[in-house]
């Protein structure tokens, strides 16, 4: 699907794109907006851009990192938007093309960013009739609003661990801190290109980005390396949650070894004195009137001495 804005003198409104296009050509401002199209497509529709052949092709794939490229005339901008589903980041990549006067957007299915820009458009034209500067903030800046309630979600899931952590019978905790920590690391690995990418746009050496549109620009960098601070602050908790409960674990399996020891060194001398007494030949022991009780009150006295000095130096 495509859809198309222009922006002229009496306002805001949608258009097919070949008389978007075609507006650029009387001074107006237009926004195009590809959704799940073909590099075929692509190209046909923005044949009257003049852009490059690697740009066509980089905007269809979705294995793009966040980045920023320089065309003259026009900037190529990679950015991912993300939501956290089960402990993992679904990213979705938006690529854009800036033009002094035309803002070009791709994606494969909906994304929050381009959906509240097609929404609040009508209502707010000066995002494009100032220029697609303004349109190109808006939707970084939804975009990088959406970060800030998964860090929000993350924070609470590590609370929620530390406080598991202590709790008896937490088998499957290990696995989930696990699953955590990749998640972290997948939304890390798109979050340094992308912070670095914004930061690009803010300074002068873009003529598509407007000097005026900078310092919102920062501010939209400034939210990215907040969230990417947050996220290396929960890689080390995380860090630190399987170390610790790799130590409980140790630790419940050496109180389980101890107590077993404690049995197994109370058993010793009682397998001694059976095995003594359970001979096949008379001992004198068994000729006196109470022989075997006498037997019995050696393997408790045994067991009770063994016992007493265990216990006496586990005190001292």
């Amino acid at each position: 699907m495509i859809r198309a804005w222009i922006a002229e003198a009496l306002g805001v409104r949608a258009a097919e794109p070949a008389e978007a296009l075609a507006a650029l050509g009387r001074g107006a401002c237009a926004w195009i907006d590809l959704d799940c199209e073909d590099e075929a497509s692509a190209r046909r529709t923005l044949e009257p851009l003049g852009i490059h052949p690697l740009v066509l092709e980089d905007m269809v794939m979705e294995i793009n990192r966040p980045k920023v490229d320089n065309y003259g005339a026009y900037l190529y901008l990679v950015v991912h938007s993300a939501r956290w589903d089960q402990d993992r980041p679904q990213l979705r990549e938006v690529d854009m093309l800036l033009g002094e006067r035309f803002l070009v957007t791709y994606h494969d299915g909906s994304t929050r960013s381009i959906a509240a820009a097609h929404e609040v458009l009508p209502r707010r034209p000066e995002l494009l009739t100032r220029g697609p500067g303004p349109l190109l903030h808006f939707i970084l800046d939804v975009l990088v609003d959406h970060y800030l309630p998964i860090m929000d979600r993350i924070g609470e899931e590590v609370d929620q661990l530390e406080e598991q952590l202590f709790r008896p019978g937490q088998r499957r905790l290990h696995q989930r801190v696990v699953q955590l920590k990749r998640g972290m690391s997948a939304l890390r690995r798109i979050m340094g290109p992308q912070r670095d990418t914004v930061l690009a746009l803010t300074r002068d050496e873009y003529r598509a980005v407007p000097a005026e549109l900078r310092p919102y620009l920062r501010d939209v960098y400034d939210r990215l390396a907040r969230v990417s601070d947050l996220l290396d602050s929960f890689r080390d908790e995380t860090s630190s949650l399987l170390e610790l409960n790799v130590s409980m674990v140790s630790n419940r399996l050496n109180q389980v070894i101890k107590r077993l020891t404690v049995i197994a060194t109370i058993g010793l001398p009682l397998t001694v004195i059976t095995s003594y007494y359970g001979m096949n030949f008379d001992l004198p022991e068994f000729k006196w009137p109470w022989g075997e009780w006498y037997a019995l009150a050696l393997l408790v006295l045994t067991a009770l001495a063994t016992w007493w000095f265990l216990r006496r130096q586990r005190l001292d």
